[in-house]
């Protein structure tokens, strides 16, 4: 008995913990020993488990450094940057480091001075200063002052940083300060524009790119920026003549081919998007899984699985404790992928481009599903009209719901009775059922507002729908506020325009062909009713 005993207590498995921390502690144990090819496979085990960590793949590109793998401890480095924290500016010291070994001194030069940009007051100033002066030695030039160019790139880069980290208010003051001293710097401009699209103020955004066509026609940033800002906004007619415009374009520039073919894929052209990616490939560049999944998701689009498939394994290769391509690749191989223009980024694709039970379904349709009420009304506003089978049955869903909206079910059902007149539609709310046979005058003379601000080009977003939805719930009970449907949809447009980026009355008054004293009685109304003051 007491040999089993014996046994039973030497048999047992002793767990101990194998993360992140636990192979970088062991890589840290053989780099002190100097085996650092040990130390490389431990510190690769580190990232492998926490890839989020950016100490650990520091760790590995300086191990690689001080194996002569110098590319590859730059790739790591600029991984870091790209994907896991963009603020390690030291990562732009240590690849000046490399860049240096390898003899690339012009970019070594480059990297050594966004460091000593982003970190003036840095622990490696000095030895980046130390280094310029011994490329500047290497090189015969003589030390000097950035120059101007070196300044307006790195600027440049430093706004850019601010947009892709959602700073939008630094990247505005960054940007326009480049504007104020480079005024035919044309990429700042452009990425201006981007900071007002994405604080959904489109009209201040696609007024500076009309204004950099105006004095650079031809601009292909700002025409490709522009046919994605109407794309987003459904303005379509306006989106297709900038898009036909694109198809006749041929740039020579890598840059500019890379530019035009994920705008054709954001814009579902999915033919023109592959030509252009694809294209690319012909110079000498530095390739990221990005670039590659661009490529990959362009091929599945146009019906090539097996390409597609050939690029997101090598996608997999490149970025091996990446999450996107192993997602894409299981979809892509069962033939549950349906995609769209949001698929040309390198991020996991929304839940409603992979196919469910009803393969097809609009991505509208979806968003109304999961979106916030404000969302789920812009939602159903775009909707009106689609007589598809698939929004009509989600409609029907939806005035089901008790836990929806009782507003929003109801402007499902008038939705539903101008789809199908003669129909009856039910909504159910918490305590009771309503039936409706015909689309109320309310909501009649509602959508007709809706119409007019299409009509008028007017952007019909989240904020602009809230104020139709206030005076919609208001007109139950005064009718009279949509007498004048031009008048109101003139007074909502104004609204929404002077919050963004200004309007002045006459200016919309002539839009909608009513008078000026007609918008600013509406004006008034909406202001009582929202309480609002100038």
């Amino acid at each position: 008995m007491e040999k089993e005993k014996s046994a039973d207590t030497t048999g047992r498995i002793l767990p101990f913990k194998q993360d992140g921390e636990y192979y970088f502690q062991c890589g840290l144990k053989a780099y002190q020993k100097r085996d650092l090819h040990k130390a490389k496979k431990m510190f690769e085990r580190a990232v492998l488990f926490e890839p989020d960590e950016p100490a650990f793949h520091c760790q590995l590109a300086s191990t690689l450094a001080e194996l002569g793998e110098f590319q590859e401890s730059n790739n790591c480095l600029q991984h870091v940057l790209e994907y896991v924290d963009g603020e390690m500016a030291e990562c732009y010291f240590f690849m000046a480091n490399n860049y240096a070994h390898l003899g690339m001194f012009k970019e070594a030069e480059q990297h050594a001075i966004l460091y000593m940009k982003h970190e003036p007051n840095g622990e490696f100033f000095d030895d980046s200063q130390e280094l310029l002066d011994l490329i500047y030695f290497e090189t015969g030039r003589p030390a000097e002052q950035l120059t101007e160019e070196e300044e307006l790139i790195a600027s440049h880069e430093k706004a850019r940083h601010s947009i892709e980290t959602g700073n939008m208010k630094e990247a505005k003051v960054q940007l326009k300060e480049i504007i104020e001293k480079h005024p035919n710097f044309w990429a700042a401009y452009n990425n201006l524009a981007l900071t007002y699209f994405y604080e959904n103020k489109y009209e201040k955004a696609l007024q500076i790119l009309e204004d950099v066509l105006a004095k650079n026609p031809g601009n292909l940033n700002a025409l490709c920026n522009m046919a994605i800002f109407y794309h987003h906004l459904g303005q379509n007619e306006k989106c297709k003549k900038i898009t036909e415009a694109l198809k006749v374009i041929h740039p020579i520039h890598p840059e500019q081919r890379y530019k035009l073919g994920s705008t054709f894929g954001i814009l579902g052209e999915h033919t023109y998007a592959n030509r252009w990616l694809v294209s690319v490939k012909k110079f000498q560049m530095n390739y990221s899984p990005a670039f590659f999944h661009l490529i990959a998701v362009s091929y599945y689009a146009i019906g090539n699985v097996d390409l597609a498939i050939k690029y997101w394994r090598k996608v997999e290769e490149m970025d091996p404790e990446g999450v996107v391509a192993p997602f894409y690749l299981k979809q892509a191989m069962i033939g549950m992928l349906t995609v769209t223009g949001l698929d040309y980024q390198y991020r996991l694709p929304p839940v409603s481009n992979v196919r469910k039970k009803k393969p097809g379904f609009f991505v509208r349709l979806n968003q109304i599903k999961k979106a916030l009420e404000k969302n789920k009304l812009t939602h159903l506003i775009l909707l009106r009209g689609n007589t598809n089978k698939e929004a009509v049955s989600l409609l029907e869903a939806f005035c089901s719901k008790r836990e929806e909206h009782p507003f929003l079910k109801e402007m499902a059902a008038n939705l539903l009775l101008e789809m199908e007149p003669g129909r009856t539609v039910v909504v159910k709310n918490k305590h009771e059922e309503n039936i409706y046979h015909t689309v109320s005058s309310i909501f009649t003379k509602g959508f007709d507002i809706i119409d007019l601000l299409k009509e008028k080009e007017a952007i019909i977003d989240d904020e602009m729908t809230f104020l139709w939805l206030e005076v919609m719930n208001r007109a139950k009970l005064e009718p009279e506020l949509l007498k004048n449907e031009k008048g109101m949809a003139a007074a909502l447009d104004y609204l929404s325009r002077k919050r963004k980026q200004g309007a002045t009355q006459r200016e919309i008054a002539e839009r909608y062909g009513v008078s000026v004293a007609v918008l600013s009685s509406r004006l008034k109304k909406i202001k009582k009713l929202l309480e609002m003051t100038d």
